[in-house]
């Protein structure tokens, strides 16, 4: 199921909605950027193993889907939040109308690898249940609060993926 999670607030209780038009360029511009830039940003991942984003203090990881139409291996940079040995990731899109390709691709196959830290690892993508998900949205916000710009850029739900460590190779 895909889930916004509860509205999101600047204050308890105070429920925010919509960009500024500056908001939509820049997300719109961001969401440019990323897609020509994605090769560049896996190279410079893999030579840092994962390095580039310690400045940051973010958890990022490179994933590593087939297109559910080329079967051609499709690789994205993406920001995770730890979930034990499992990772948590949000098909956000930076608040773009439609989900992430990366996403798609999941549902359509849901074995995948990551690479964290030098490390390639196989999975398995969950989506999360409403309840769950609203839970991780919450957690998300805390630790990344440019999401709750993406979800107020964006009618669709955004769904929450869970990325479970698998033992066969993928």
């Amino acid at each position: 199921m895909v889930t916004k999670g509860p509205p999101p607030t600047t204050a308890p209780g105070k429920a925010v909605t919509g960009v500024s038009r500056k908001e939509r360029v820049g997300l719109f511009i961001h969401r440019g950027l990323d897609k020509r830039l994605s090769p560049l940003g896996v190279w410079v991942f893999r030579r840092t193993k994962g390095g580039i984003a310690k400045p940051w203090k973010v958890d990022v990881l490179l994933l590593t889907t087939r297109g559910r139409r080329s079967g051609r291996e499709r690789t994205v940079v993406l920001q995770f939040f730890p979930d034990a040995d499992a990772m948590i990731v949000a098909a956000a899109n930076d608040g773009g109308v439609e989900h992430p390709g990366w996403y798609f691709n999941l549902k359509a196959e849901p074995v995948a690898r990551v690479e964290v830290a030098g490390r390639r690892i196989p999975v398995r993508a969950e989506e999360l249940p409403a309840e769950e998900a609203a839970a991780w949205w919450q957690r998300i916000l805390d630790r990344a609060p440019s999401y709750e710009r993406y979800a107020r850029a964006t009618s669709r739900e955004i769904p929450i993926l869970r990325l479970v460590p698998t033992a066969e190779a993928s």
